[in-house]
């Protein structure tokens, strides 16, 4: 059947589009950024990579001991540290100034991700900076203030060996905090936790069950929570445990008492305290709420 005049134009002209691959011109070349556009993107994403590198170093100095948590956490983190991110900033809006000037403007959506970078950082810090002031500056955190926790004197003494921060019946706050903290100088610890934490409900927790289980209990939670769990004394109902926080390496102790309640119950008291440092931003009450709370979840369970 032979093809009428219709047919035959459309497919000349099909052929016609038929496109040779390469055959196409290739695009024009891309204007390049001057060297001053050029340097100054990478003098900014440089400074946006040194600022983070520099907490990561100041945090493992001190967790690995090649300077002192003053150097590491209060110089290197809080007095520099936000010297370091506002440098960072300078150069990151120079820079993209720079790359606006002039076309092409390719590189200024680099240079505004990299001023992000200590933007963020030093806002970060600004919150973290509030969060102490807006805490107390303590340490040492426990269940039962009127029965205060004794530590073993094996550790008491460790601790006043290497300067850790003391652990006495009613502590007050000292002196050192009188910069940041000075309406709190002079207080005692027991009335600034039940006024910063008292909503999570620390007290003596009585359990029906023997001082032996209650150990064993105590013991698994505590190993569940990431503790070291250091001493056990069965006779005493003392339990040594220390957290090691992941970035500086801070230790604070934890020492749980299982005493004897009633005929078959037992009475489980907890006490967190801090090696170093005024405030521990939270961490030994927090700590303890969550200890806490697993070691009721884990009597119900076994109940």
């Amino acid at each position: 059947m032979s093809e009428t005049p219709s047919q035959a134009d459309g497919n000349a002209s099909a052929q016609e589009k038929v496109t040779v691959l390469g055959s196409n011109p290739p695009p024009p070349p891309r204007e390049p950024l001057s060297k001053l556009q050029s340097l100054s993107m990478k003098i900014a994403i440089g400074a946006a990579i040194f600022c983070p590198v520099w907490f990561v170093i100041a945090a493992i100095g001190v967790k690995y001991k090649f300077w002192s948590i003053g150097t590491g956490l209060l110089k290197m983190s809080f007095q520099w540290g936000p010297v370091l991110l506002l440098i960072g900033i300078v150069i990151g809006v120079v820079a993209l100034i720079i790359q606006l000037l002039k076309a092409p403007r390719r590189g200024a959506i680099l240079v505004v991700i990299a001023l992000l970078v200590p933007v963020f950082m030093l806002g970060h810090l600004k919150g973290i900076g509030e969060q102490v002031t807006g805490l107390p500056p303590i340490h040492d955190v426990q269940t039962d203030w009127e029965r205060p926790i004794q530590f073993p004197q094996a550790l008491l003494d460790e601790r006043a060996e290497n300067g850790w921060n003391p652990v006495v019946d009613e502590p007050v706050v000292s002196e050192r905090a009188a910069g940041r903290w000075p309406n709190s100088v002079g207080k005692k610890v027991s009335e600034l936790q039940a006024e910063a934490y008292g909503e999570y409900n620390l007290k003596p927790q009585l359990f029906d069950v023997s001082p032996e289980v209650a150990i064993e209990a105590v013991v698994e939670v505590a190993g569940k929570s990431g503790w070291e769990v250091q001493s056990i004394d069965n006779a005493t109902g003392l339990i040594h445990a220390t957290f090691t926080s992941p970035w500086y390496g801070f230790v604070d102790d934890i020492v749980i008492r299982v005493e004897k309640q009633g005929d078959v119950g037992s009475r489980i008291n907890a006490r967190s305290v801090s090696r170093v440092g005024l405030s521990d931003m939270g961490a030994n009450a927090s700590r303890l709420k969550r200890f806490v709370d697993d070691l009721n979840l884990k009597m119900k369970s076994a109940a």
